[in-house]
């Protein structure tokens, strides 16, 4: 199994942030306002806890909470809201997309297939839970869908960014 070690500054950074590119850009996909906004934000965190406490190393690692600690300055640095909702909307979008294409071809050059399974599935849990936490489209709690089409979509790019097939 990798460990943080194996990887270069840039290659860390790259597997430590997109957890948090994945559940942003799924986040910002929906119109799920500022109550299913906070649940979206706190979804995730299960699956991010029980990495952090599973058996693989590199994801123990990358769900470390000093590593967490720095994916959001890393975050907070790199990304340019501008006040515009679609153009931050497109950008958490196109960066989870490149970044979890990038950490897929890292892990496949330097980690385990068991390292990879394990880094896809997490994403696509942050994926899953953070669009299943709130509906979208919904007027107190009553119509509106669980996942947005705009959703559906981030989570199939991601996917696709991950070379895994979904249903």
């Amino acid at each position: 199994m990798a460990t943080k070690a194996d990887f270069t500054a840039q290659e860390w950074e790259v597997l430590r942030d997109v957890p948090h590119l994945v559940m942003l850009s799924v986040a910002t996909a929906g119109f799920s306002g500022p109550i299913g906004s906070i649940k979206e934000a706190f979804a995730p965190l299960g699956a991010i806890i029980e990495a952090a406490k599973g058996n693989d190393e590199l994801l123990r690692g990358v769900c470390d909470r000093e590593e967490l600690k720095a994916a959001q300055q890393s975050l907070r640095s790199s990304i340019k809201t501008g006040g515009d909702a679609k153009a931050l909307r497109d950008e958490l979008q196109n960066a989870a997309a490149e970044k979890a294409a990038a950490a897929n071809a890292i892990l496949k050059q330097k980690g385990s297939p068991e390292d990879l399974k394990a880094f896809r599935q997490l994403l696509m849990d942050v994926a899953d839970r953070t669009a299943n936490a709130a509906k979208e489209g919904s007027f107190l709690g009553f119509g509106g869908e669980r996942v947005s089409e705009g959703e559906r979509a981030v989570i199939k790019r991601i996917s696709q960014a991950l070379e895994i097939e979904r249903a």
